[in-house]
């Protein structure tokens, strides 16, 4: 794995430090979305419960500093964390895996991850292509309790998730996807990775890893041939949930979540924003 310079590193930091991450962990009240997933994560970044007579499955965490907030909204839906039973993640990303550590704690729960970012949950994010170099996107680190490939499924208590990689975004980046029951309807629910490419990122000369460039054109490939009637994302912005949920009916809650043309324009736009990047040359600014 090639490491940024300290040059590119510096400027990285410095374009993340513009984004205000000072309110990533404002709370957001909790909701059923669709059969049994719950919103339990902040304004910012999203989390999921999946709950099931048998334990439940979080998807994605936050920041560490997070934790308080995701456990209150769990709490607050009537649900114990205690009663997780599997920690998955889209991205390995300290932002969206930093709470892991501390629900595995408490619950005892599996943590499962594709290969790419088992290693880096195991080492905290220390071995990130871009953000290793730097403690402050580090995360407590965690044991693997299984390594997931493509294709594999994620079940508890008759729910079933399908995992595909989608890397690129980081090495192991999945997607997972669900069919849920909703008033005696199915909806085709994808919880998808992220695809942008962070400032520094190298996809073609001396690579970020061996094969990125490769990998995020698969997962566009992967994407496009995905037709959901409901998608979510690590970041809430990507799906407009607070659009969506002032269109939601307490009632009927998955009906103000379907936007199966939304999440076409996303992947194309995001397919197009990357093939742009890729034009430019290296590295990612």
């Amino acid at each position: 794995m090639i490491n940024l310079s300290a040059a590119l590193t510096a400027a990285l930091v410095l374009v993340l430090a513009q984004v205000d991450m000072s309110r990533w962990n404002d709370y957001e009240k909790p909701f059923r979305l669709a059969g049994p997933i719950h919103y339990v994560g902040t304004a910012e970044l999203a989390a999921f419960l999946i709950h099931t007579p048998q334990g439940h499955i979080l998807i994605d965490g936050g920041m560490p500093s997070s934790a308080p907030v995701i456990e209150r909204s769990i709490r607050e839906l009537g649900f114990k964390p205690e009663d997780i039973r599997i920690l998955l993640t889209t991205q390995a990303h300290f932002d969206h895996v930093g709470t892991h550590a501390h629900f595995k704690k408490l619950s005892g729960a599996r943590v499962e991850a594709m290969a790419g970012d088992a290693r880096l949950l195991r080492d905290g994010g220390k071995s990130d292509y871009l953000f290793g170099s730097n403690p402050e996107f580090h995360f407590p680190r965690m044991a693997v309790d299984r390594v997931l490939e493509d294709g594999d499924v994620v079940t508890i208590g008759g729910e079933r998730l399908i995992a595909r990689l989608t890397s690129g975004h980081t090495p192991g980046s999945t997607t997972f996807l669900m069919d849920v029951n909703e008033g005696g309807r199915v909806y085709h629910v994808v919880f998808a990775a992220s695809t942008t490419v962070n400032p520094g990122t190298r996809l073609t000369t001396d690579p970020s890893y061996p094969g990125i460039l490769e990998d995020y054109r698969r997962t566009f490939q992967v994407l496009e041939s995905l037709k959901p009637d409901i998608f979510v994302s690590a970041h809430t912005g990507f799906f407009d949930l607070k659009g969506k949920r002032a269109r939601m009916q307490p009632e009927r809650p998955a009906e103000a979540f379907v936007d199966r043309d939304g999440y076409a324009r996303l992947i194309a736009e995001r397919k197009r924003a990357f093939e742009a990047l890729v034009a430019k040359g290296d590295p990612v600014r």
